[in-house]
Order: C-alpha cells, then sequence, then structure tokens
C-alpha cells in the first residue's frame, strides 16, 4: 500500500471492515499545517443488506461543523441541513464490488472527488485513521482514552511534519454552541400583506426540497433545491420557485431564512392569503412563522403532504422542475 495514494489507503479501511466495532465512537485528527481539526465518524450502512455502499468514514472540519451534524442525529430539525449531503465534509464509500471512493462534500453543491492537492493532503488523514482503525481492533476503547478524566476526544496531533502522536482534544461545552436563525421581512411589504383577504377555505402544502438528480452545469455544480407550495385540494403550483446556494458557507442557512419573505412575495402577487398553511417539518413551520404574526394564516404540521408530494412526483416523471 502506498501511503501517499489515499485510494489505496481508503481500499484498506474498507477492507479492515470494522465499522460495527467503531460506529459509536469518534476520534480527531490535527494536521500541523490545518487552520482546524478533523473529527472522524465511521458507520456501517443501514441498508447494507439491500445496496451496495458497506460502511462509510467521514471526515469533518472543524468542531462547530461536526457538532452540528452529531446533533442532527439526534434532533434531525436542528439547523438547516436536511441530509448529511449538506455538511462540509471528506468521506470515504466503503462497496461490496470494487474499489472504495472518495468524495467532497461542500454545502448545497454536488459531491466531487479530491483533487490532485487534495489527495496530498487527504492522504495522510486517512492513513492515520486506518491507524486508528486496526489500533481499535485490539484497543475497543481507545478512542475513550481521553474521554472520562478530560471531557476530550481522542486525537491524533502532527507535532512535526510527517510526524504524529496521541493526545486530547477538548470539545467545546455545549453553552457555547450557538445557532442564530434570523427571519427578516419587509415591513412596508407586510403592512400590504396585512390588509390582503385571508380565504379560509383555501390551504396550502409548503416545502424546501433538495432534488439531487438535478444540478447546475458549472466547474462544481450546484444542486437544485425548489421551494414549493401548491393547493391542498387540486395540486395545482401557487408557488414554485427553483434555487441554488450561493458561494459561502452561510449559503444554505440563508436560503431557509428566506422563505418567508418569499411566501410574502408570493400571497402579494396573488393578492390573498391561504386560511391555512402546512408543512411536514418543525423546521419549515419555524422559517414561516414569522410571517404568520402579520398574516392570520393557521400553521398546521402533518406527517404527509399529498398533493404536495403528487407535484413534485409529476415534475420528476415529466422533467418540468
Amino acid at each position: 500500500m502506498d501511503k501517499h495514494n489515499p485510494y489505496e489507503i481508503a481500499a484498506a479501511i474498507a477492507e479492515l471492515n470494522v465499522w460495527d466495532k467503531v460506529s459509536a465512537h469518534n476520534w480527531a485528527l490535527v494536521p500541523q499545517m490545518s487552520e482546524e481539526p478533523y473529527i472522524v465518524t465511521v458507520g456501517p450502512e443501514k441498508d447494507r443488506d439491500k445496496g451496495p455502499v458497506v460502511g462509510r468514514l467521514l471526515l469533518f472540519p472543524g468542531l462547530e461543523n461536526f457538532r452540528n451534524f452529531a446533533i442532527t442525529r439526534r434532533v434531525p430539525e436542528f439547523g438547516v441541513w436536511m441530509s448529511p449531503l449538506e455538511f462540509r465534509h471528506w468521506e470515504v464509500i466503503a462497496v461490496k464490488k470494487g474499489p472504495a471512493e472518495i468524495f467532497g462534500y461542500v454545502p448545497g453543491y454536488v459531491p466531487q472527488p479530491p483533487t490532485a492537492a487534495d489527495q496530498a493532503f487527504l492522504a495522510p488523514l486517512l492513513y492515520e485513521s486506518l491507524g486508528v482503525l486496526m489500533r481499535v481492533e485490539e484497543d475497543p476503547k481507545l478512542p475513550l482514552k481521553y474521554f472520562e478524566k478530560e471531557h476530550a476526544l481522542f486525537a491524533r496531533k502532527e507535532v512535526v511534519e510527517g510526524v504524529w502522536q496521541d493526545g486530547p482534544l477538548k470539545m467545546p461545552p455545549d453553552e457555547e454552541v450557538k445557532f442564530v436563525e434570523r427571519v427578516q421581512l419587509d415591513n412596508a411589504k407586510c403592512q400590504l400583506a396585512a390588509k390582503l383577504p385571508v380565504v379560509a377555505e383555501e390551504k396550502w402544502e409548503v416545502d424546501f426540497v433538495l432534488v439531487p438528480a438535478y444540478h447546475t452545469r458549472e466547474a462544481r455544480p450546484r444542486f437544485l433545491y425548489v421551494f414549493a407550495a401548491v393547493d391542498a385540494a387540486t395540486a395545482q403550483r401557487v408557488v414554485w420557485l427553483k434555487i441554488s446556494v450561493g458561494g459561502t458557507d452561510a449559503a444554505l442557512k440563508a436560503l431557509w431564512e428566506g422563505h418567508a419573505a418569499r411566501m410574502l412575495e408570493a400571497m402579494l402577487r396573488l393578492g390573498r392569503a391561504p386560511g391555512e398553511i402546512h408543512v411536514r417539518s418543525g423546521r419549515m413551520a419555524r422559517f414561516l412563522r414569522p410571517l404568520g404574526l402579520h398574516i392570520p394564516f393557521k400553521l398546521v404540521h402533518h406527517a404527509k403532504l399529498g398533493a404536495l408530494d403528487a407535484a413534485l412526483n409529476h415534475a420528476a416523471k415529466t422533467n418540468t422542475f
């Protein structure tokens, strides 16, 4: 195995096949020249009996980035992330047949394989991860080495170029983790909207959907998102906005923070407001609720949105997104 070739190291990680043994723990990698540590988490694929993927090794740059990911595993509607696709990280994917794959993820962008420069950076991180996995086979408690006494992650730290050693990495206290959502609405438009007729019998089904099969045609393609509202009785489109992220880490959050303003614009354009808006996530309810302070519609949570799903399925089948 060439320790400078991340794909050969990824193949060795896949061949080791210790996904179940290490899935409950995380560890850190602290490269000498990196501004932020990388937090590593490993897990077997839930549906590995049905699909081609066996397990995944994920490397998250930054403590806050990983903490947000970890929270969404316990509280799915925390923040603005609907999928692991939307977290900045690198991922090794072990499959049943064929070589292991490596992809880089940026929120809102199509995953990409590593460039030559990326590979040079990733190789030592994956090599150190392979070493940790091999040690865990002999000592399953290794990732907890610094947890009880120091409440710290087990870490491999690069002390000089190419030389790594064990050490603790302190995690920030929970009270230091902040995620502030700001929904801003134009006051003049809100005053106009407050005068709109509210049609009591009209109900809209609303969601914000990631459509992975569609993306922009750019050097680094961006995923298609659709902010959609349909009439619950007819499945007719009321709002249908195709959106993609901007070029910053905060771009996905900005999209969510803009949904209330988009809905406000739609109501002003139509000259009316529905009596009810139906959503299927607490996240969407959270971001639309500020609009309800100005327009007296009822916000209703449903497990399923039949009319909206029918409209989305029709768009997928007819290529009419």
